[in-house]
């Protein structure tokens, strides 16, 4: 292709052929009309090249859209995955405190094939709340509530250019807010006196897990089963 500058069109960014073409366009009252007609030829193909690099910006803007769209998605598919997950564990836990019941009173282990779980008693009681202390009766929020005021400051300077303070402003801000007395419903349950409704209190445990492999597994099963493994001699 003929042109009028020694420009290489191609290897411009889209910055460079909007600054070309304006310079090109502003050059051509002062060309020879010889030198309008390249000019003009050299025009054409700049804004053609220009218009293909601008089609680009809206297909990489549009595959970025795309991207963060399936990343939303894939964001509310994992905190959905995460729910599911942290519903199943909590529920298999409490499958275990509830085997073991069933466990004698000197006895913390249930033992499988391969793996072995100590449940260690927490020291405080578990307290779960179904109904929020906003519907308790008057009395329960009386005798099973605290008042929690928490005061933030926000402090606000303004200075000049040169670090000089033209104005400071100190807003505080108060929170106040009932929670439940997690201590005063723990000891009224131990006491065996009327809790709130929609209040469940119980005693949780710790759950470890561990590997059992070959050379620990004789000592646990002489622990658990101690007569088995005695003579009759």
């Amino acid at each position: 292709m003929t042109q009028i500058t020694t420009t290489k069109l191609e290897e411009l960014n889209i910055l460079k052929l909007y600054e070309h073409y304006g310079a090109l366009e502003r050059s051509l009252p002062l060309l020879t009309p010889e030198s309008q007609d390249l000019a003009r030829a050299e025009l054409e193909t700049c804004a053609s090249i220009r218009s293909e690099k601008v089609d680009r910006v809206y297909y990489a803007m549009a595959s970025h859209e795309d991207a963060l769209e399936r990343i939303k998605k894939e964001s509310e598919l994992m905190v959905l995955a995460k729910r599911h997950h942290e519903s199943q564990l909590s529920s298999l836990k409490g499958l275990l405190n509830w085997l073991r019941r069933s466990l004698p009173v000197d006895s913390n282990k249930i033992t499988g094939r391969n793996y072995q779980f100590v449940l260690v008693k927490k020291k405080d009681l578990t307290v779960e709340l179904s109904i929020q202390p906003e519907d308790w009766t008057e009395k329960e929020r009386d005798d099973f509530c605290i008042e929690q005021e928490v005061t933030t400051t926000k402090q606000t300077v303004v200075r000049s250019m040169s670090g000089a303070v033209l104005e400071e402003r100190t807003e505080p801000k108060t929170k106040v807010e009932v929670l439940p007395n997690l201590d005063a419903i723990r000891t009224a349950y131990q006491e065996g006196k009327q809790i709130p409704h929609g209040v469940k209190v119980f005693q949780e445990y710790a759950i470890r897990s561990k590997r059992i492999y070959a050379e620990s597994r004789m000592d646990l099963q002489a622990s658990e089963y101690p007569g088995q493994f005695l003579s009759e001699d």
